[in-house]
């Protein structure tokens, strides 16, 4: 991970672990800031890992989103997430042939649309955790090490 900057020079791993500007500016500032610095030295993907909770502050939210406005009008950004990362990394493309890159694609017509959530009550680590979901309730709450999905790597 490439460390970041907040607007008062201060260092952070995360944008949501910077010193946060009071105004939605002030957070578009310190978002482009750092993703400029990066995209003009270090050609490496450029991470926007943020937690839940930053988001339901409201200038936070409009900030970035202006920031995500101003990057995906660039010709050779993509938003992806990390697993469509590392199909990239398995099987390079050109900025002339991404486009039509399957793992960068959105067309999933097999996915059921989601007309209307669960509220699961569900036990964990001594009380109950509360989750929505569009699939069925787990039997345990999905934590590390028991996501509730099946793994070669984790189950026999």
């Amino acid at each position: 991970m490439v460390m970041w900057q907040d607007l008062n020079g201060g260092r952070c791993s995360m944008g949501d672990a910077c010193t946060t500007p009071p105004d939605a500016a002030g957070v578009y500032t310190m978002l482009i800031k750092n993703f400029e610095r990066h995209y003009t030295s270090n050609r490496a993907p450029f991470g926007l890992y943020y937690h839940a909770a930053w988001f339901t502050t409201p200038h936070h939210k409009e900030g970035f989103i202006a920031f995500l406005d101003t990057i995906t009008g660039m010709d050779d950004v993509w938003l992806i997430t990390n697993h469509q990362l590392l199909q990239w990394m398995r099987d390079p493309q050109l900025l002339n042939t991404v486009k039509n890159f399957p793992p960068f694609g959105c067309n999933y017509p097999e996915r059921k649309k989601c007309t209307s959530t669960k509220v699961c009550n569900v036990w964990h680590k001594g009380g109950v955790r509360y989750m929505r979901t569009c699939q069925q309730c787990p039997e345990k709450y999905p934590w590390t090490g028991n996501t509730g999905v099946r793994s070669q790597l984790n189950d026999p």
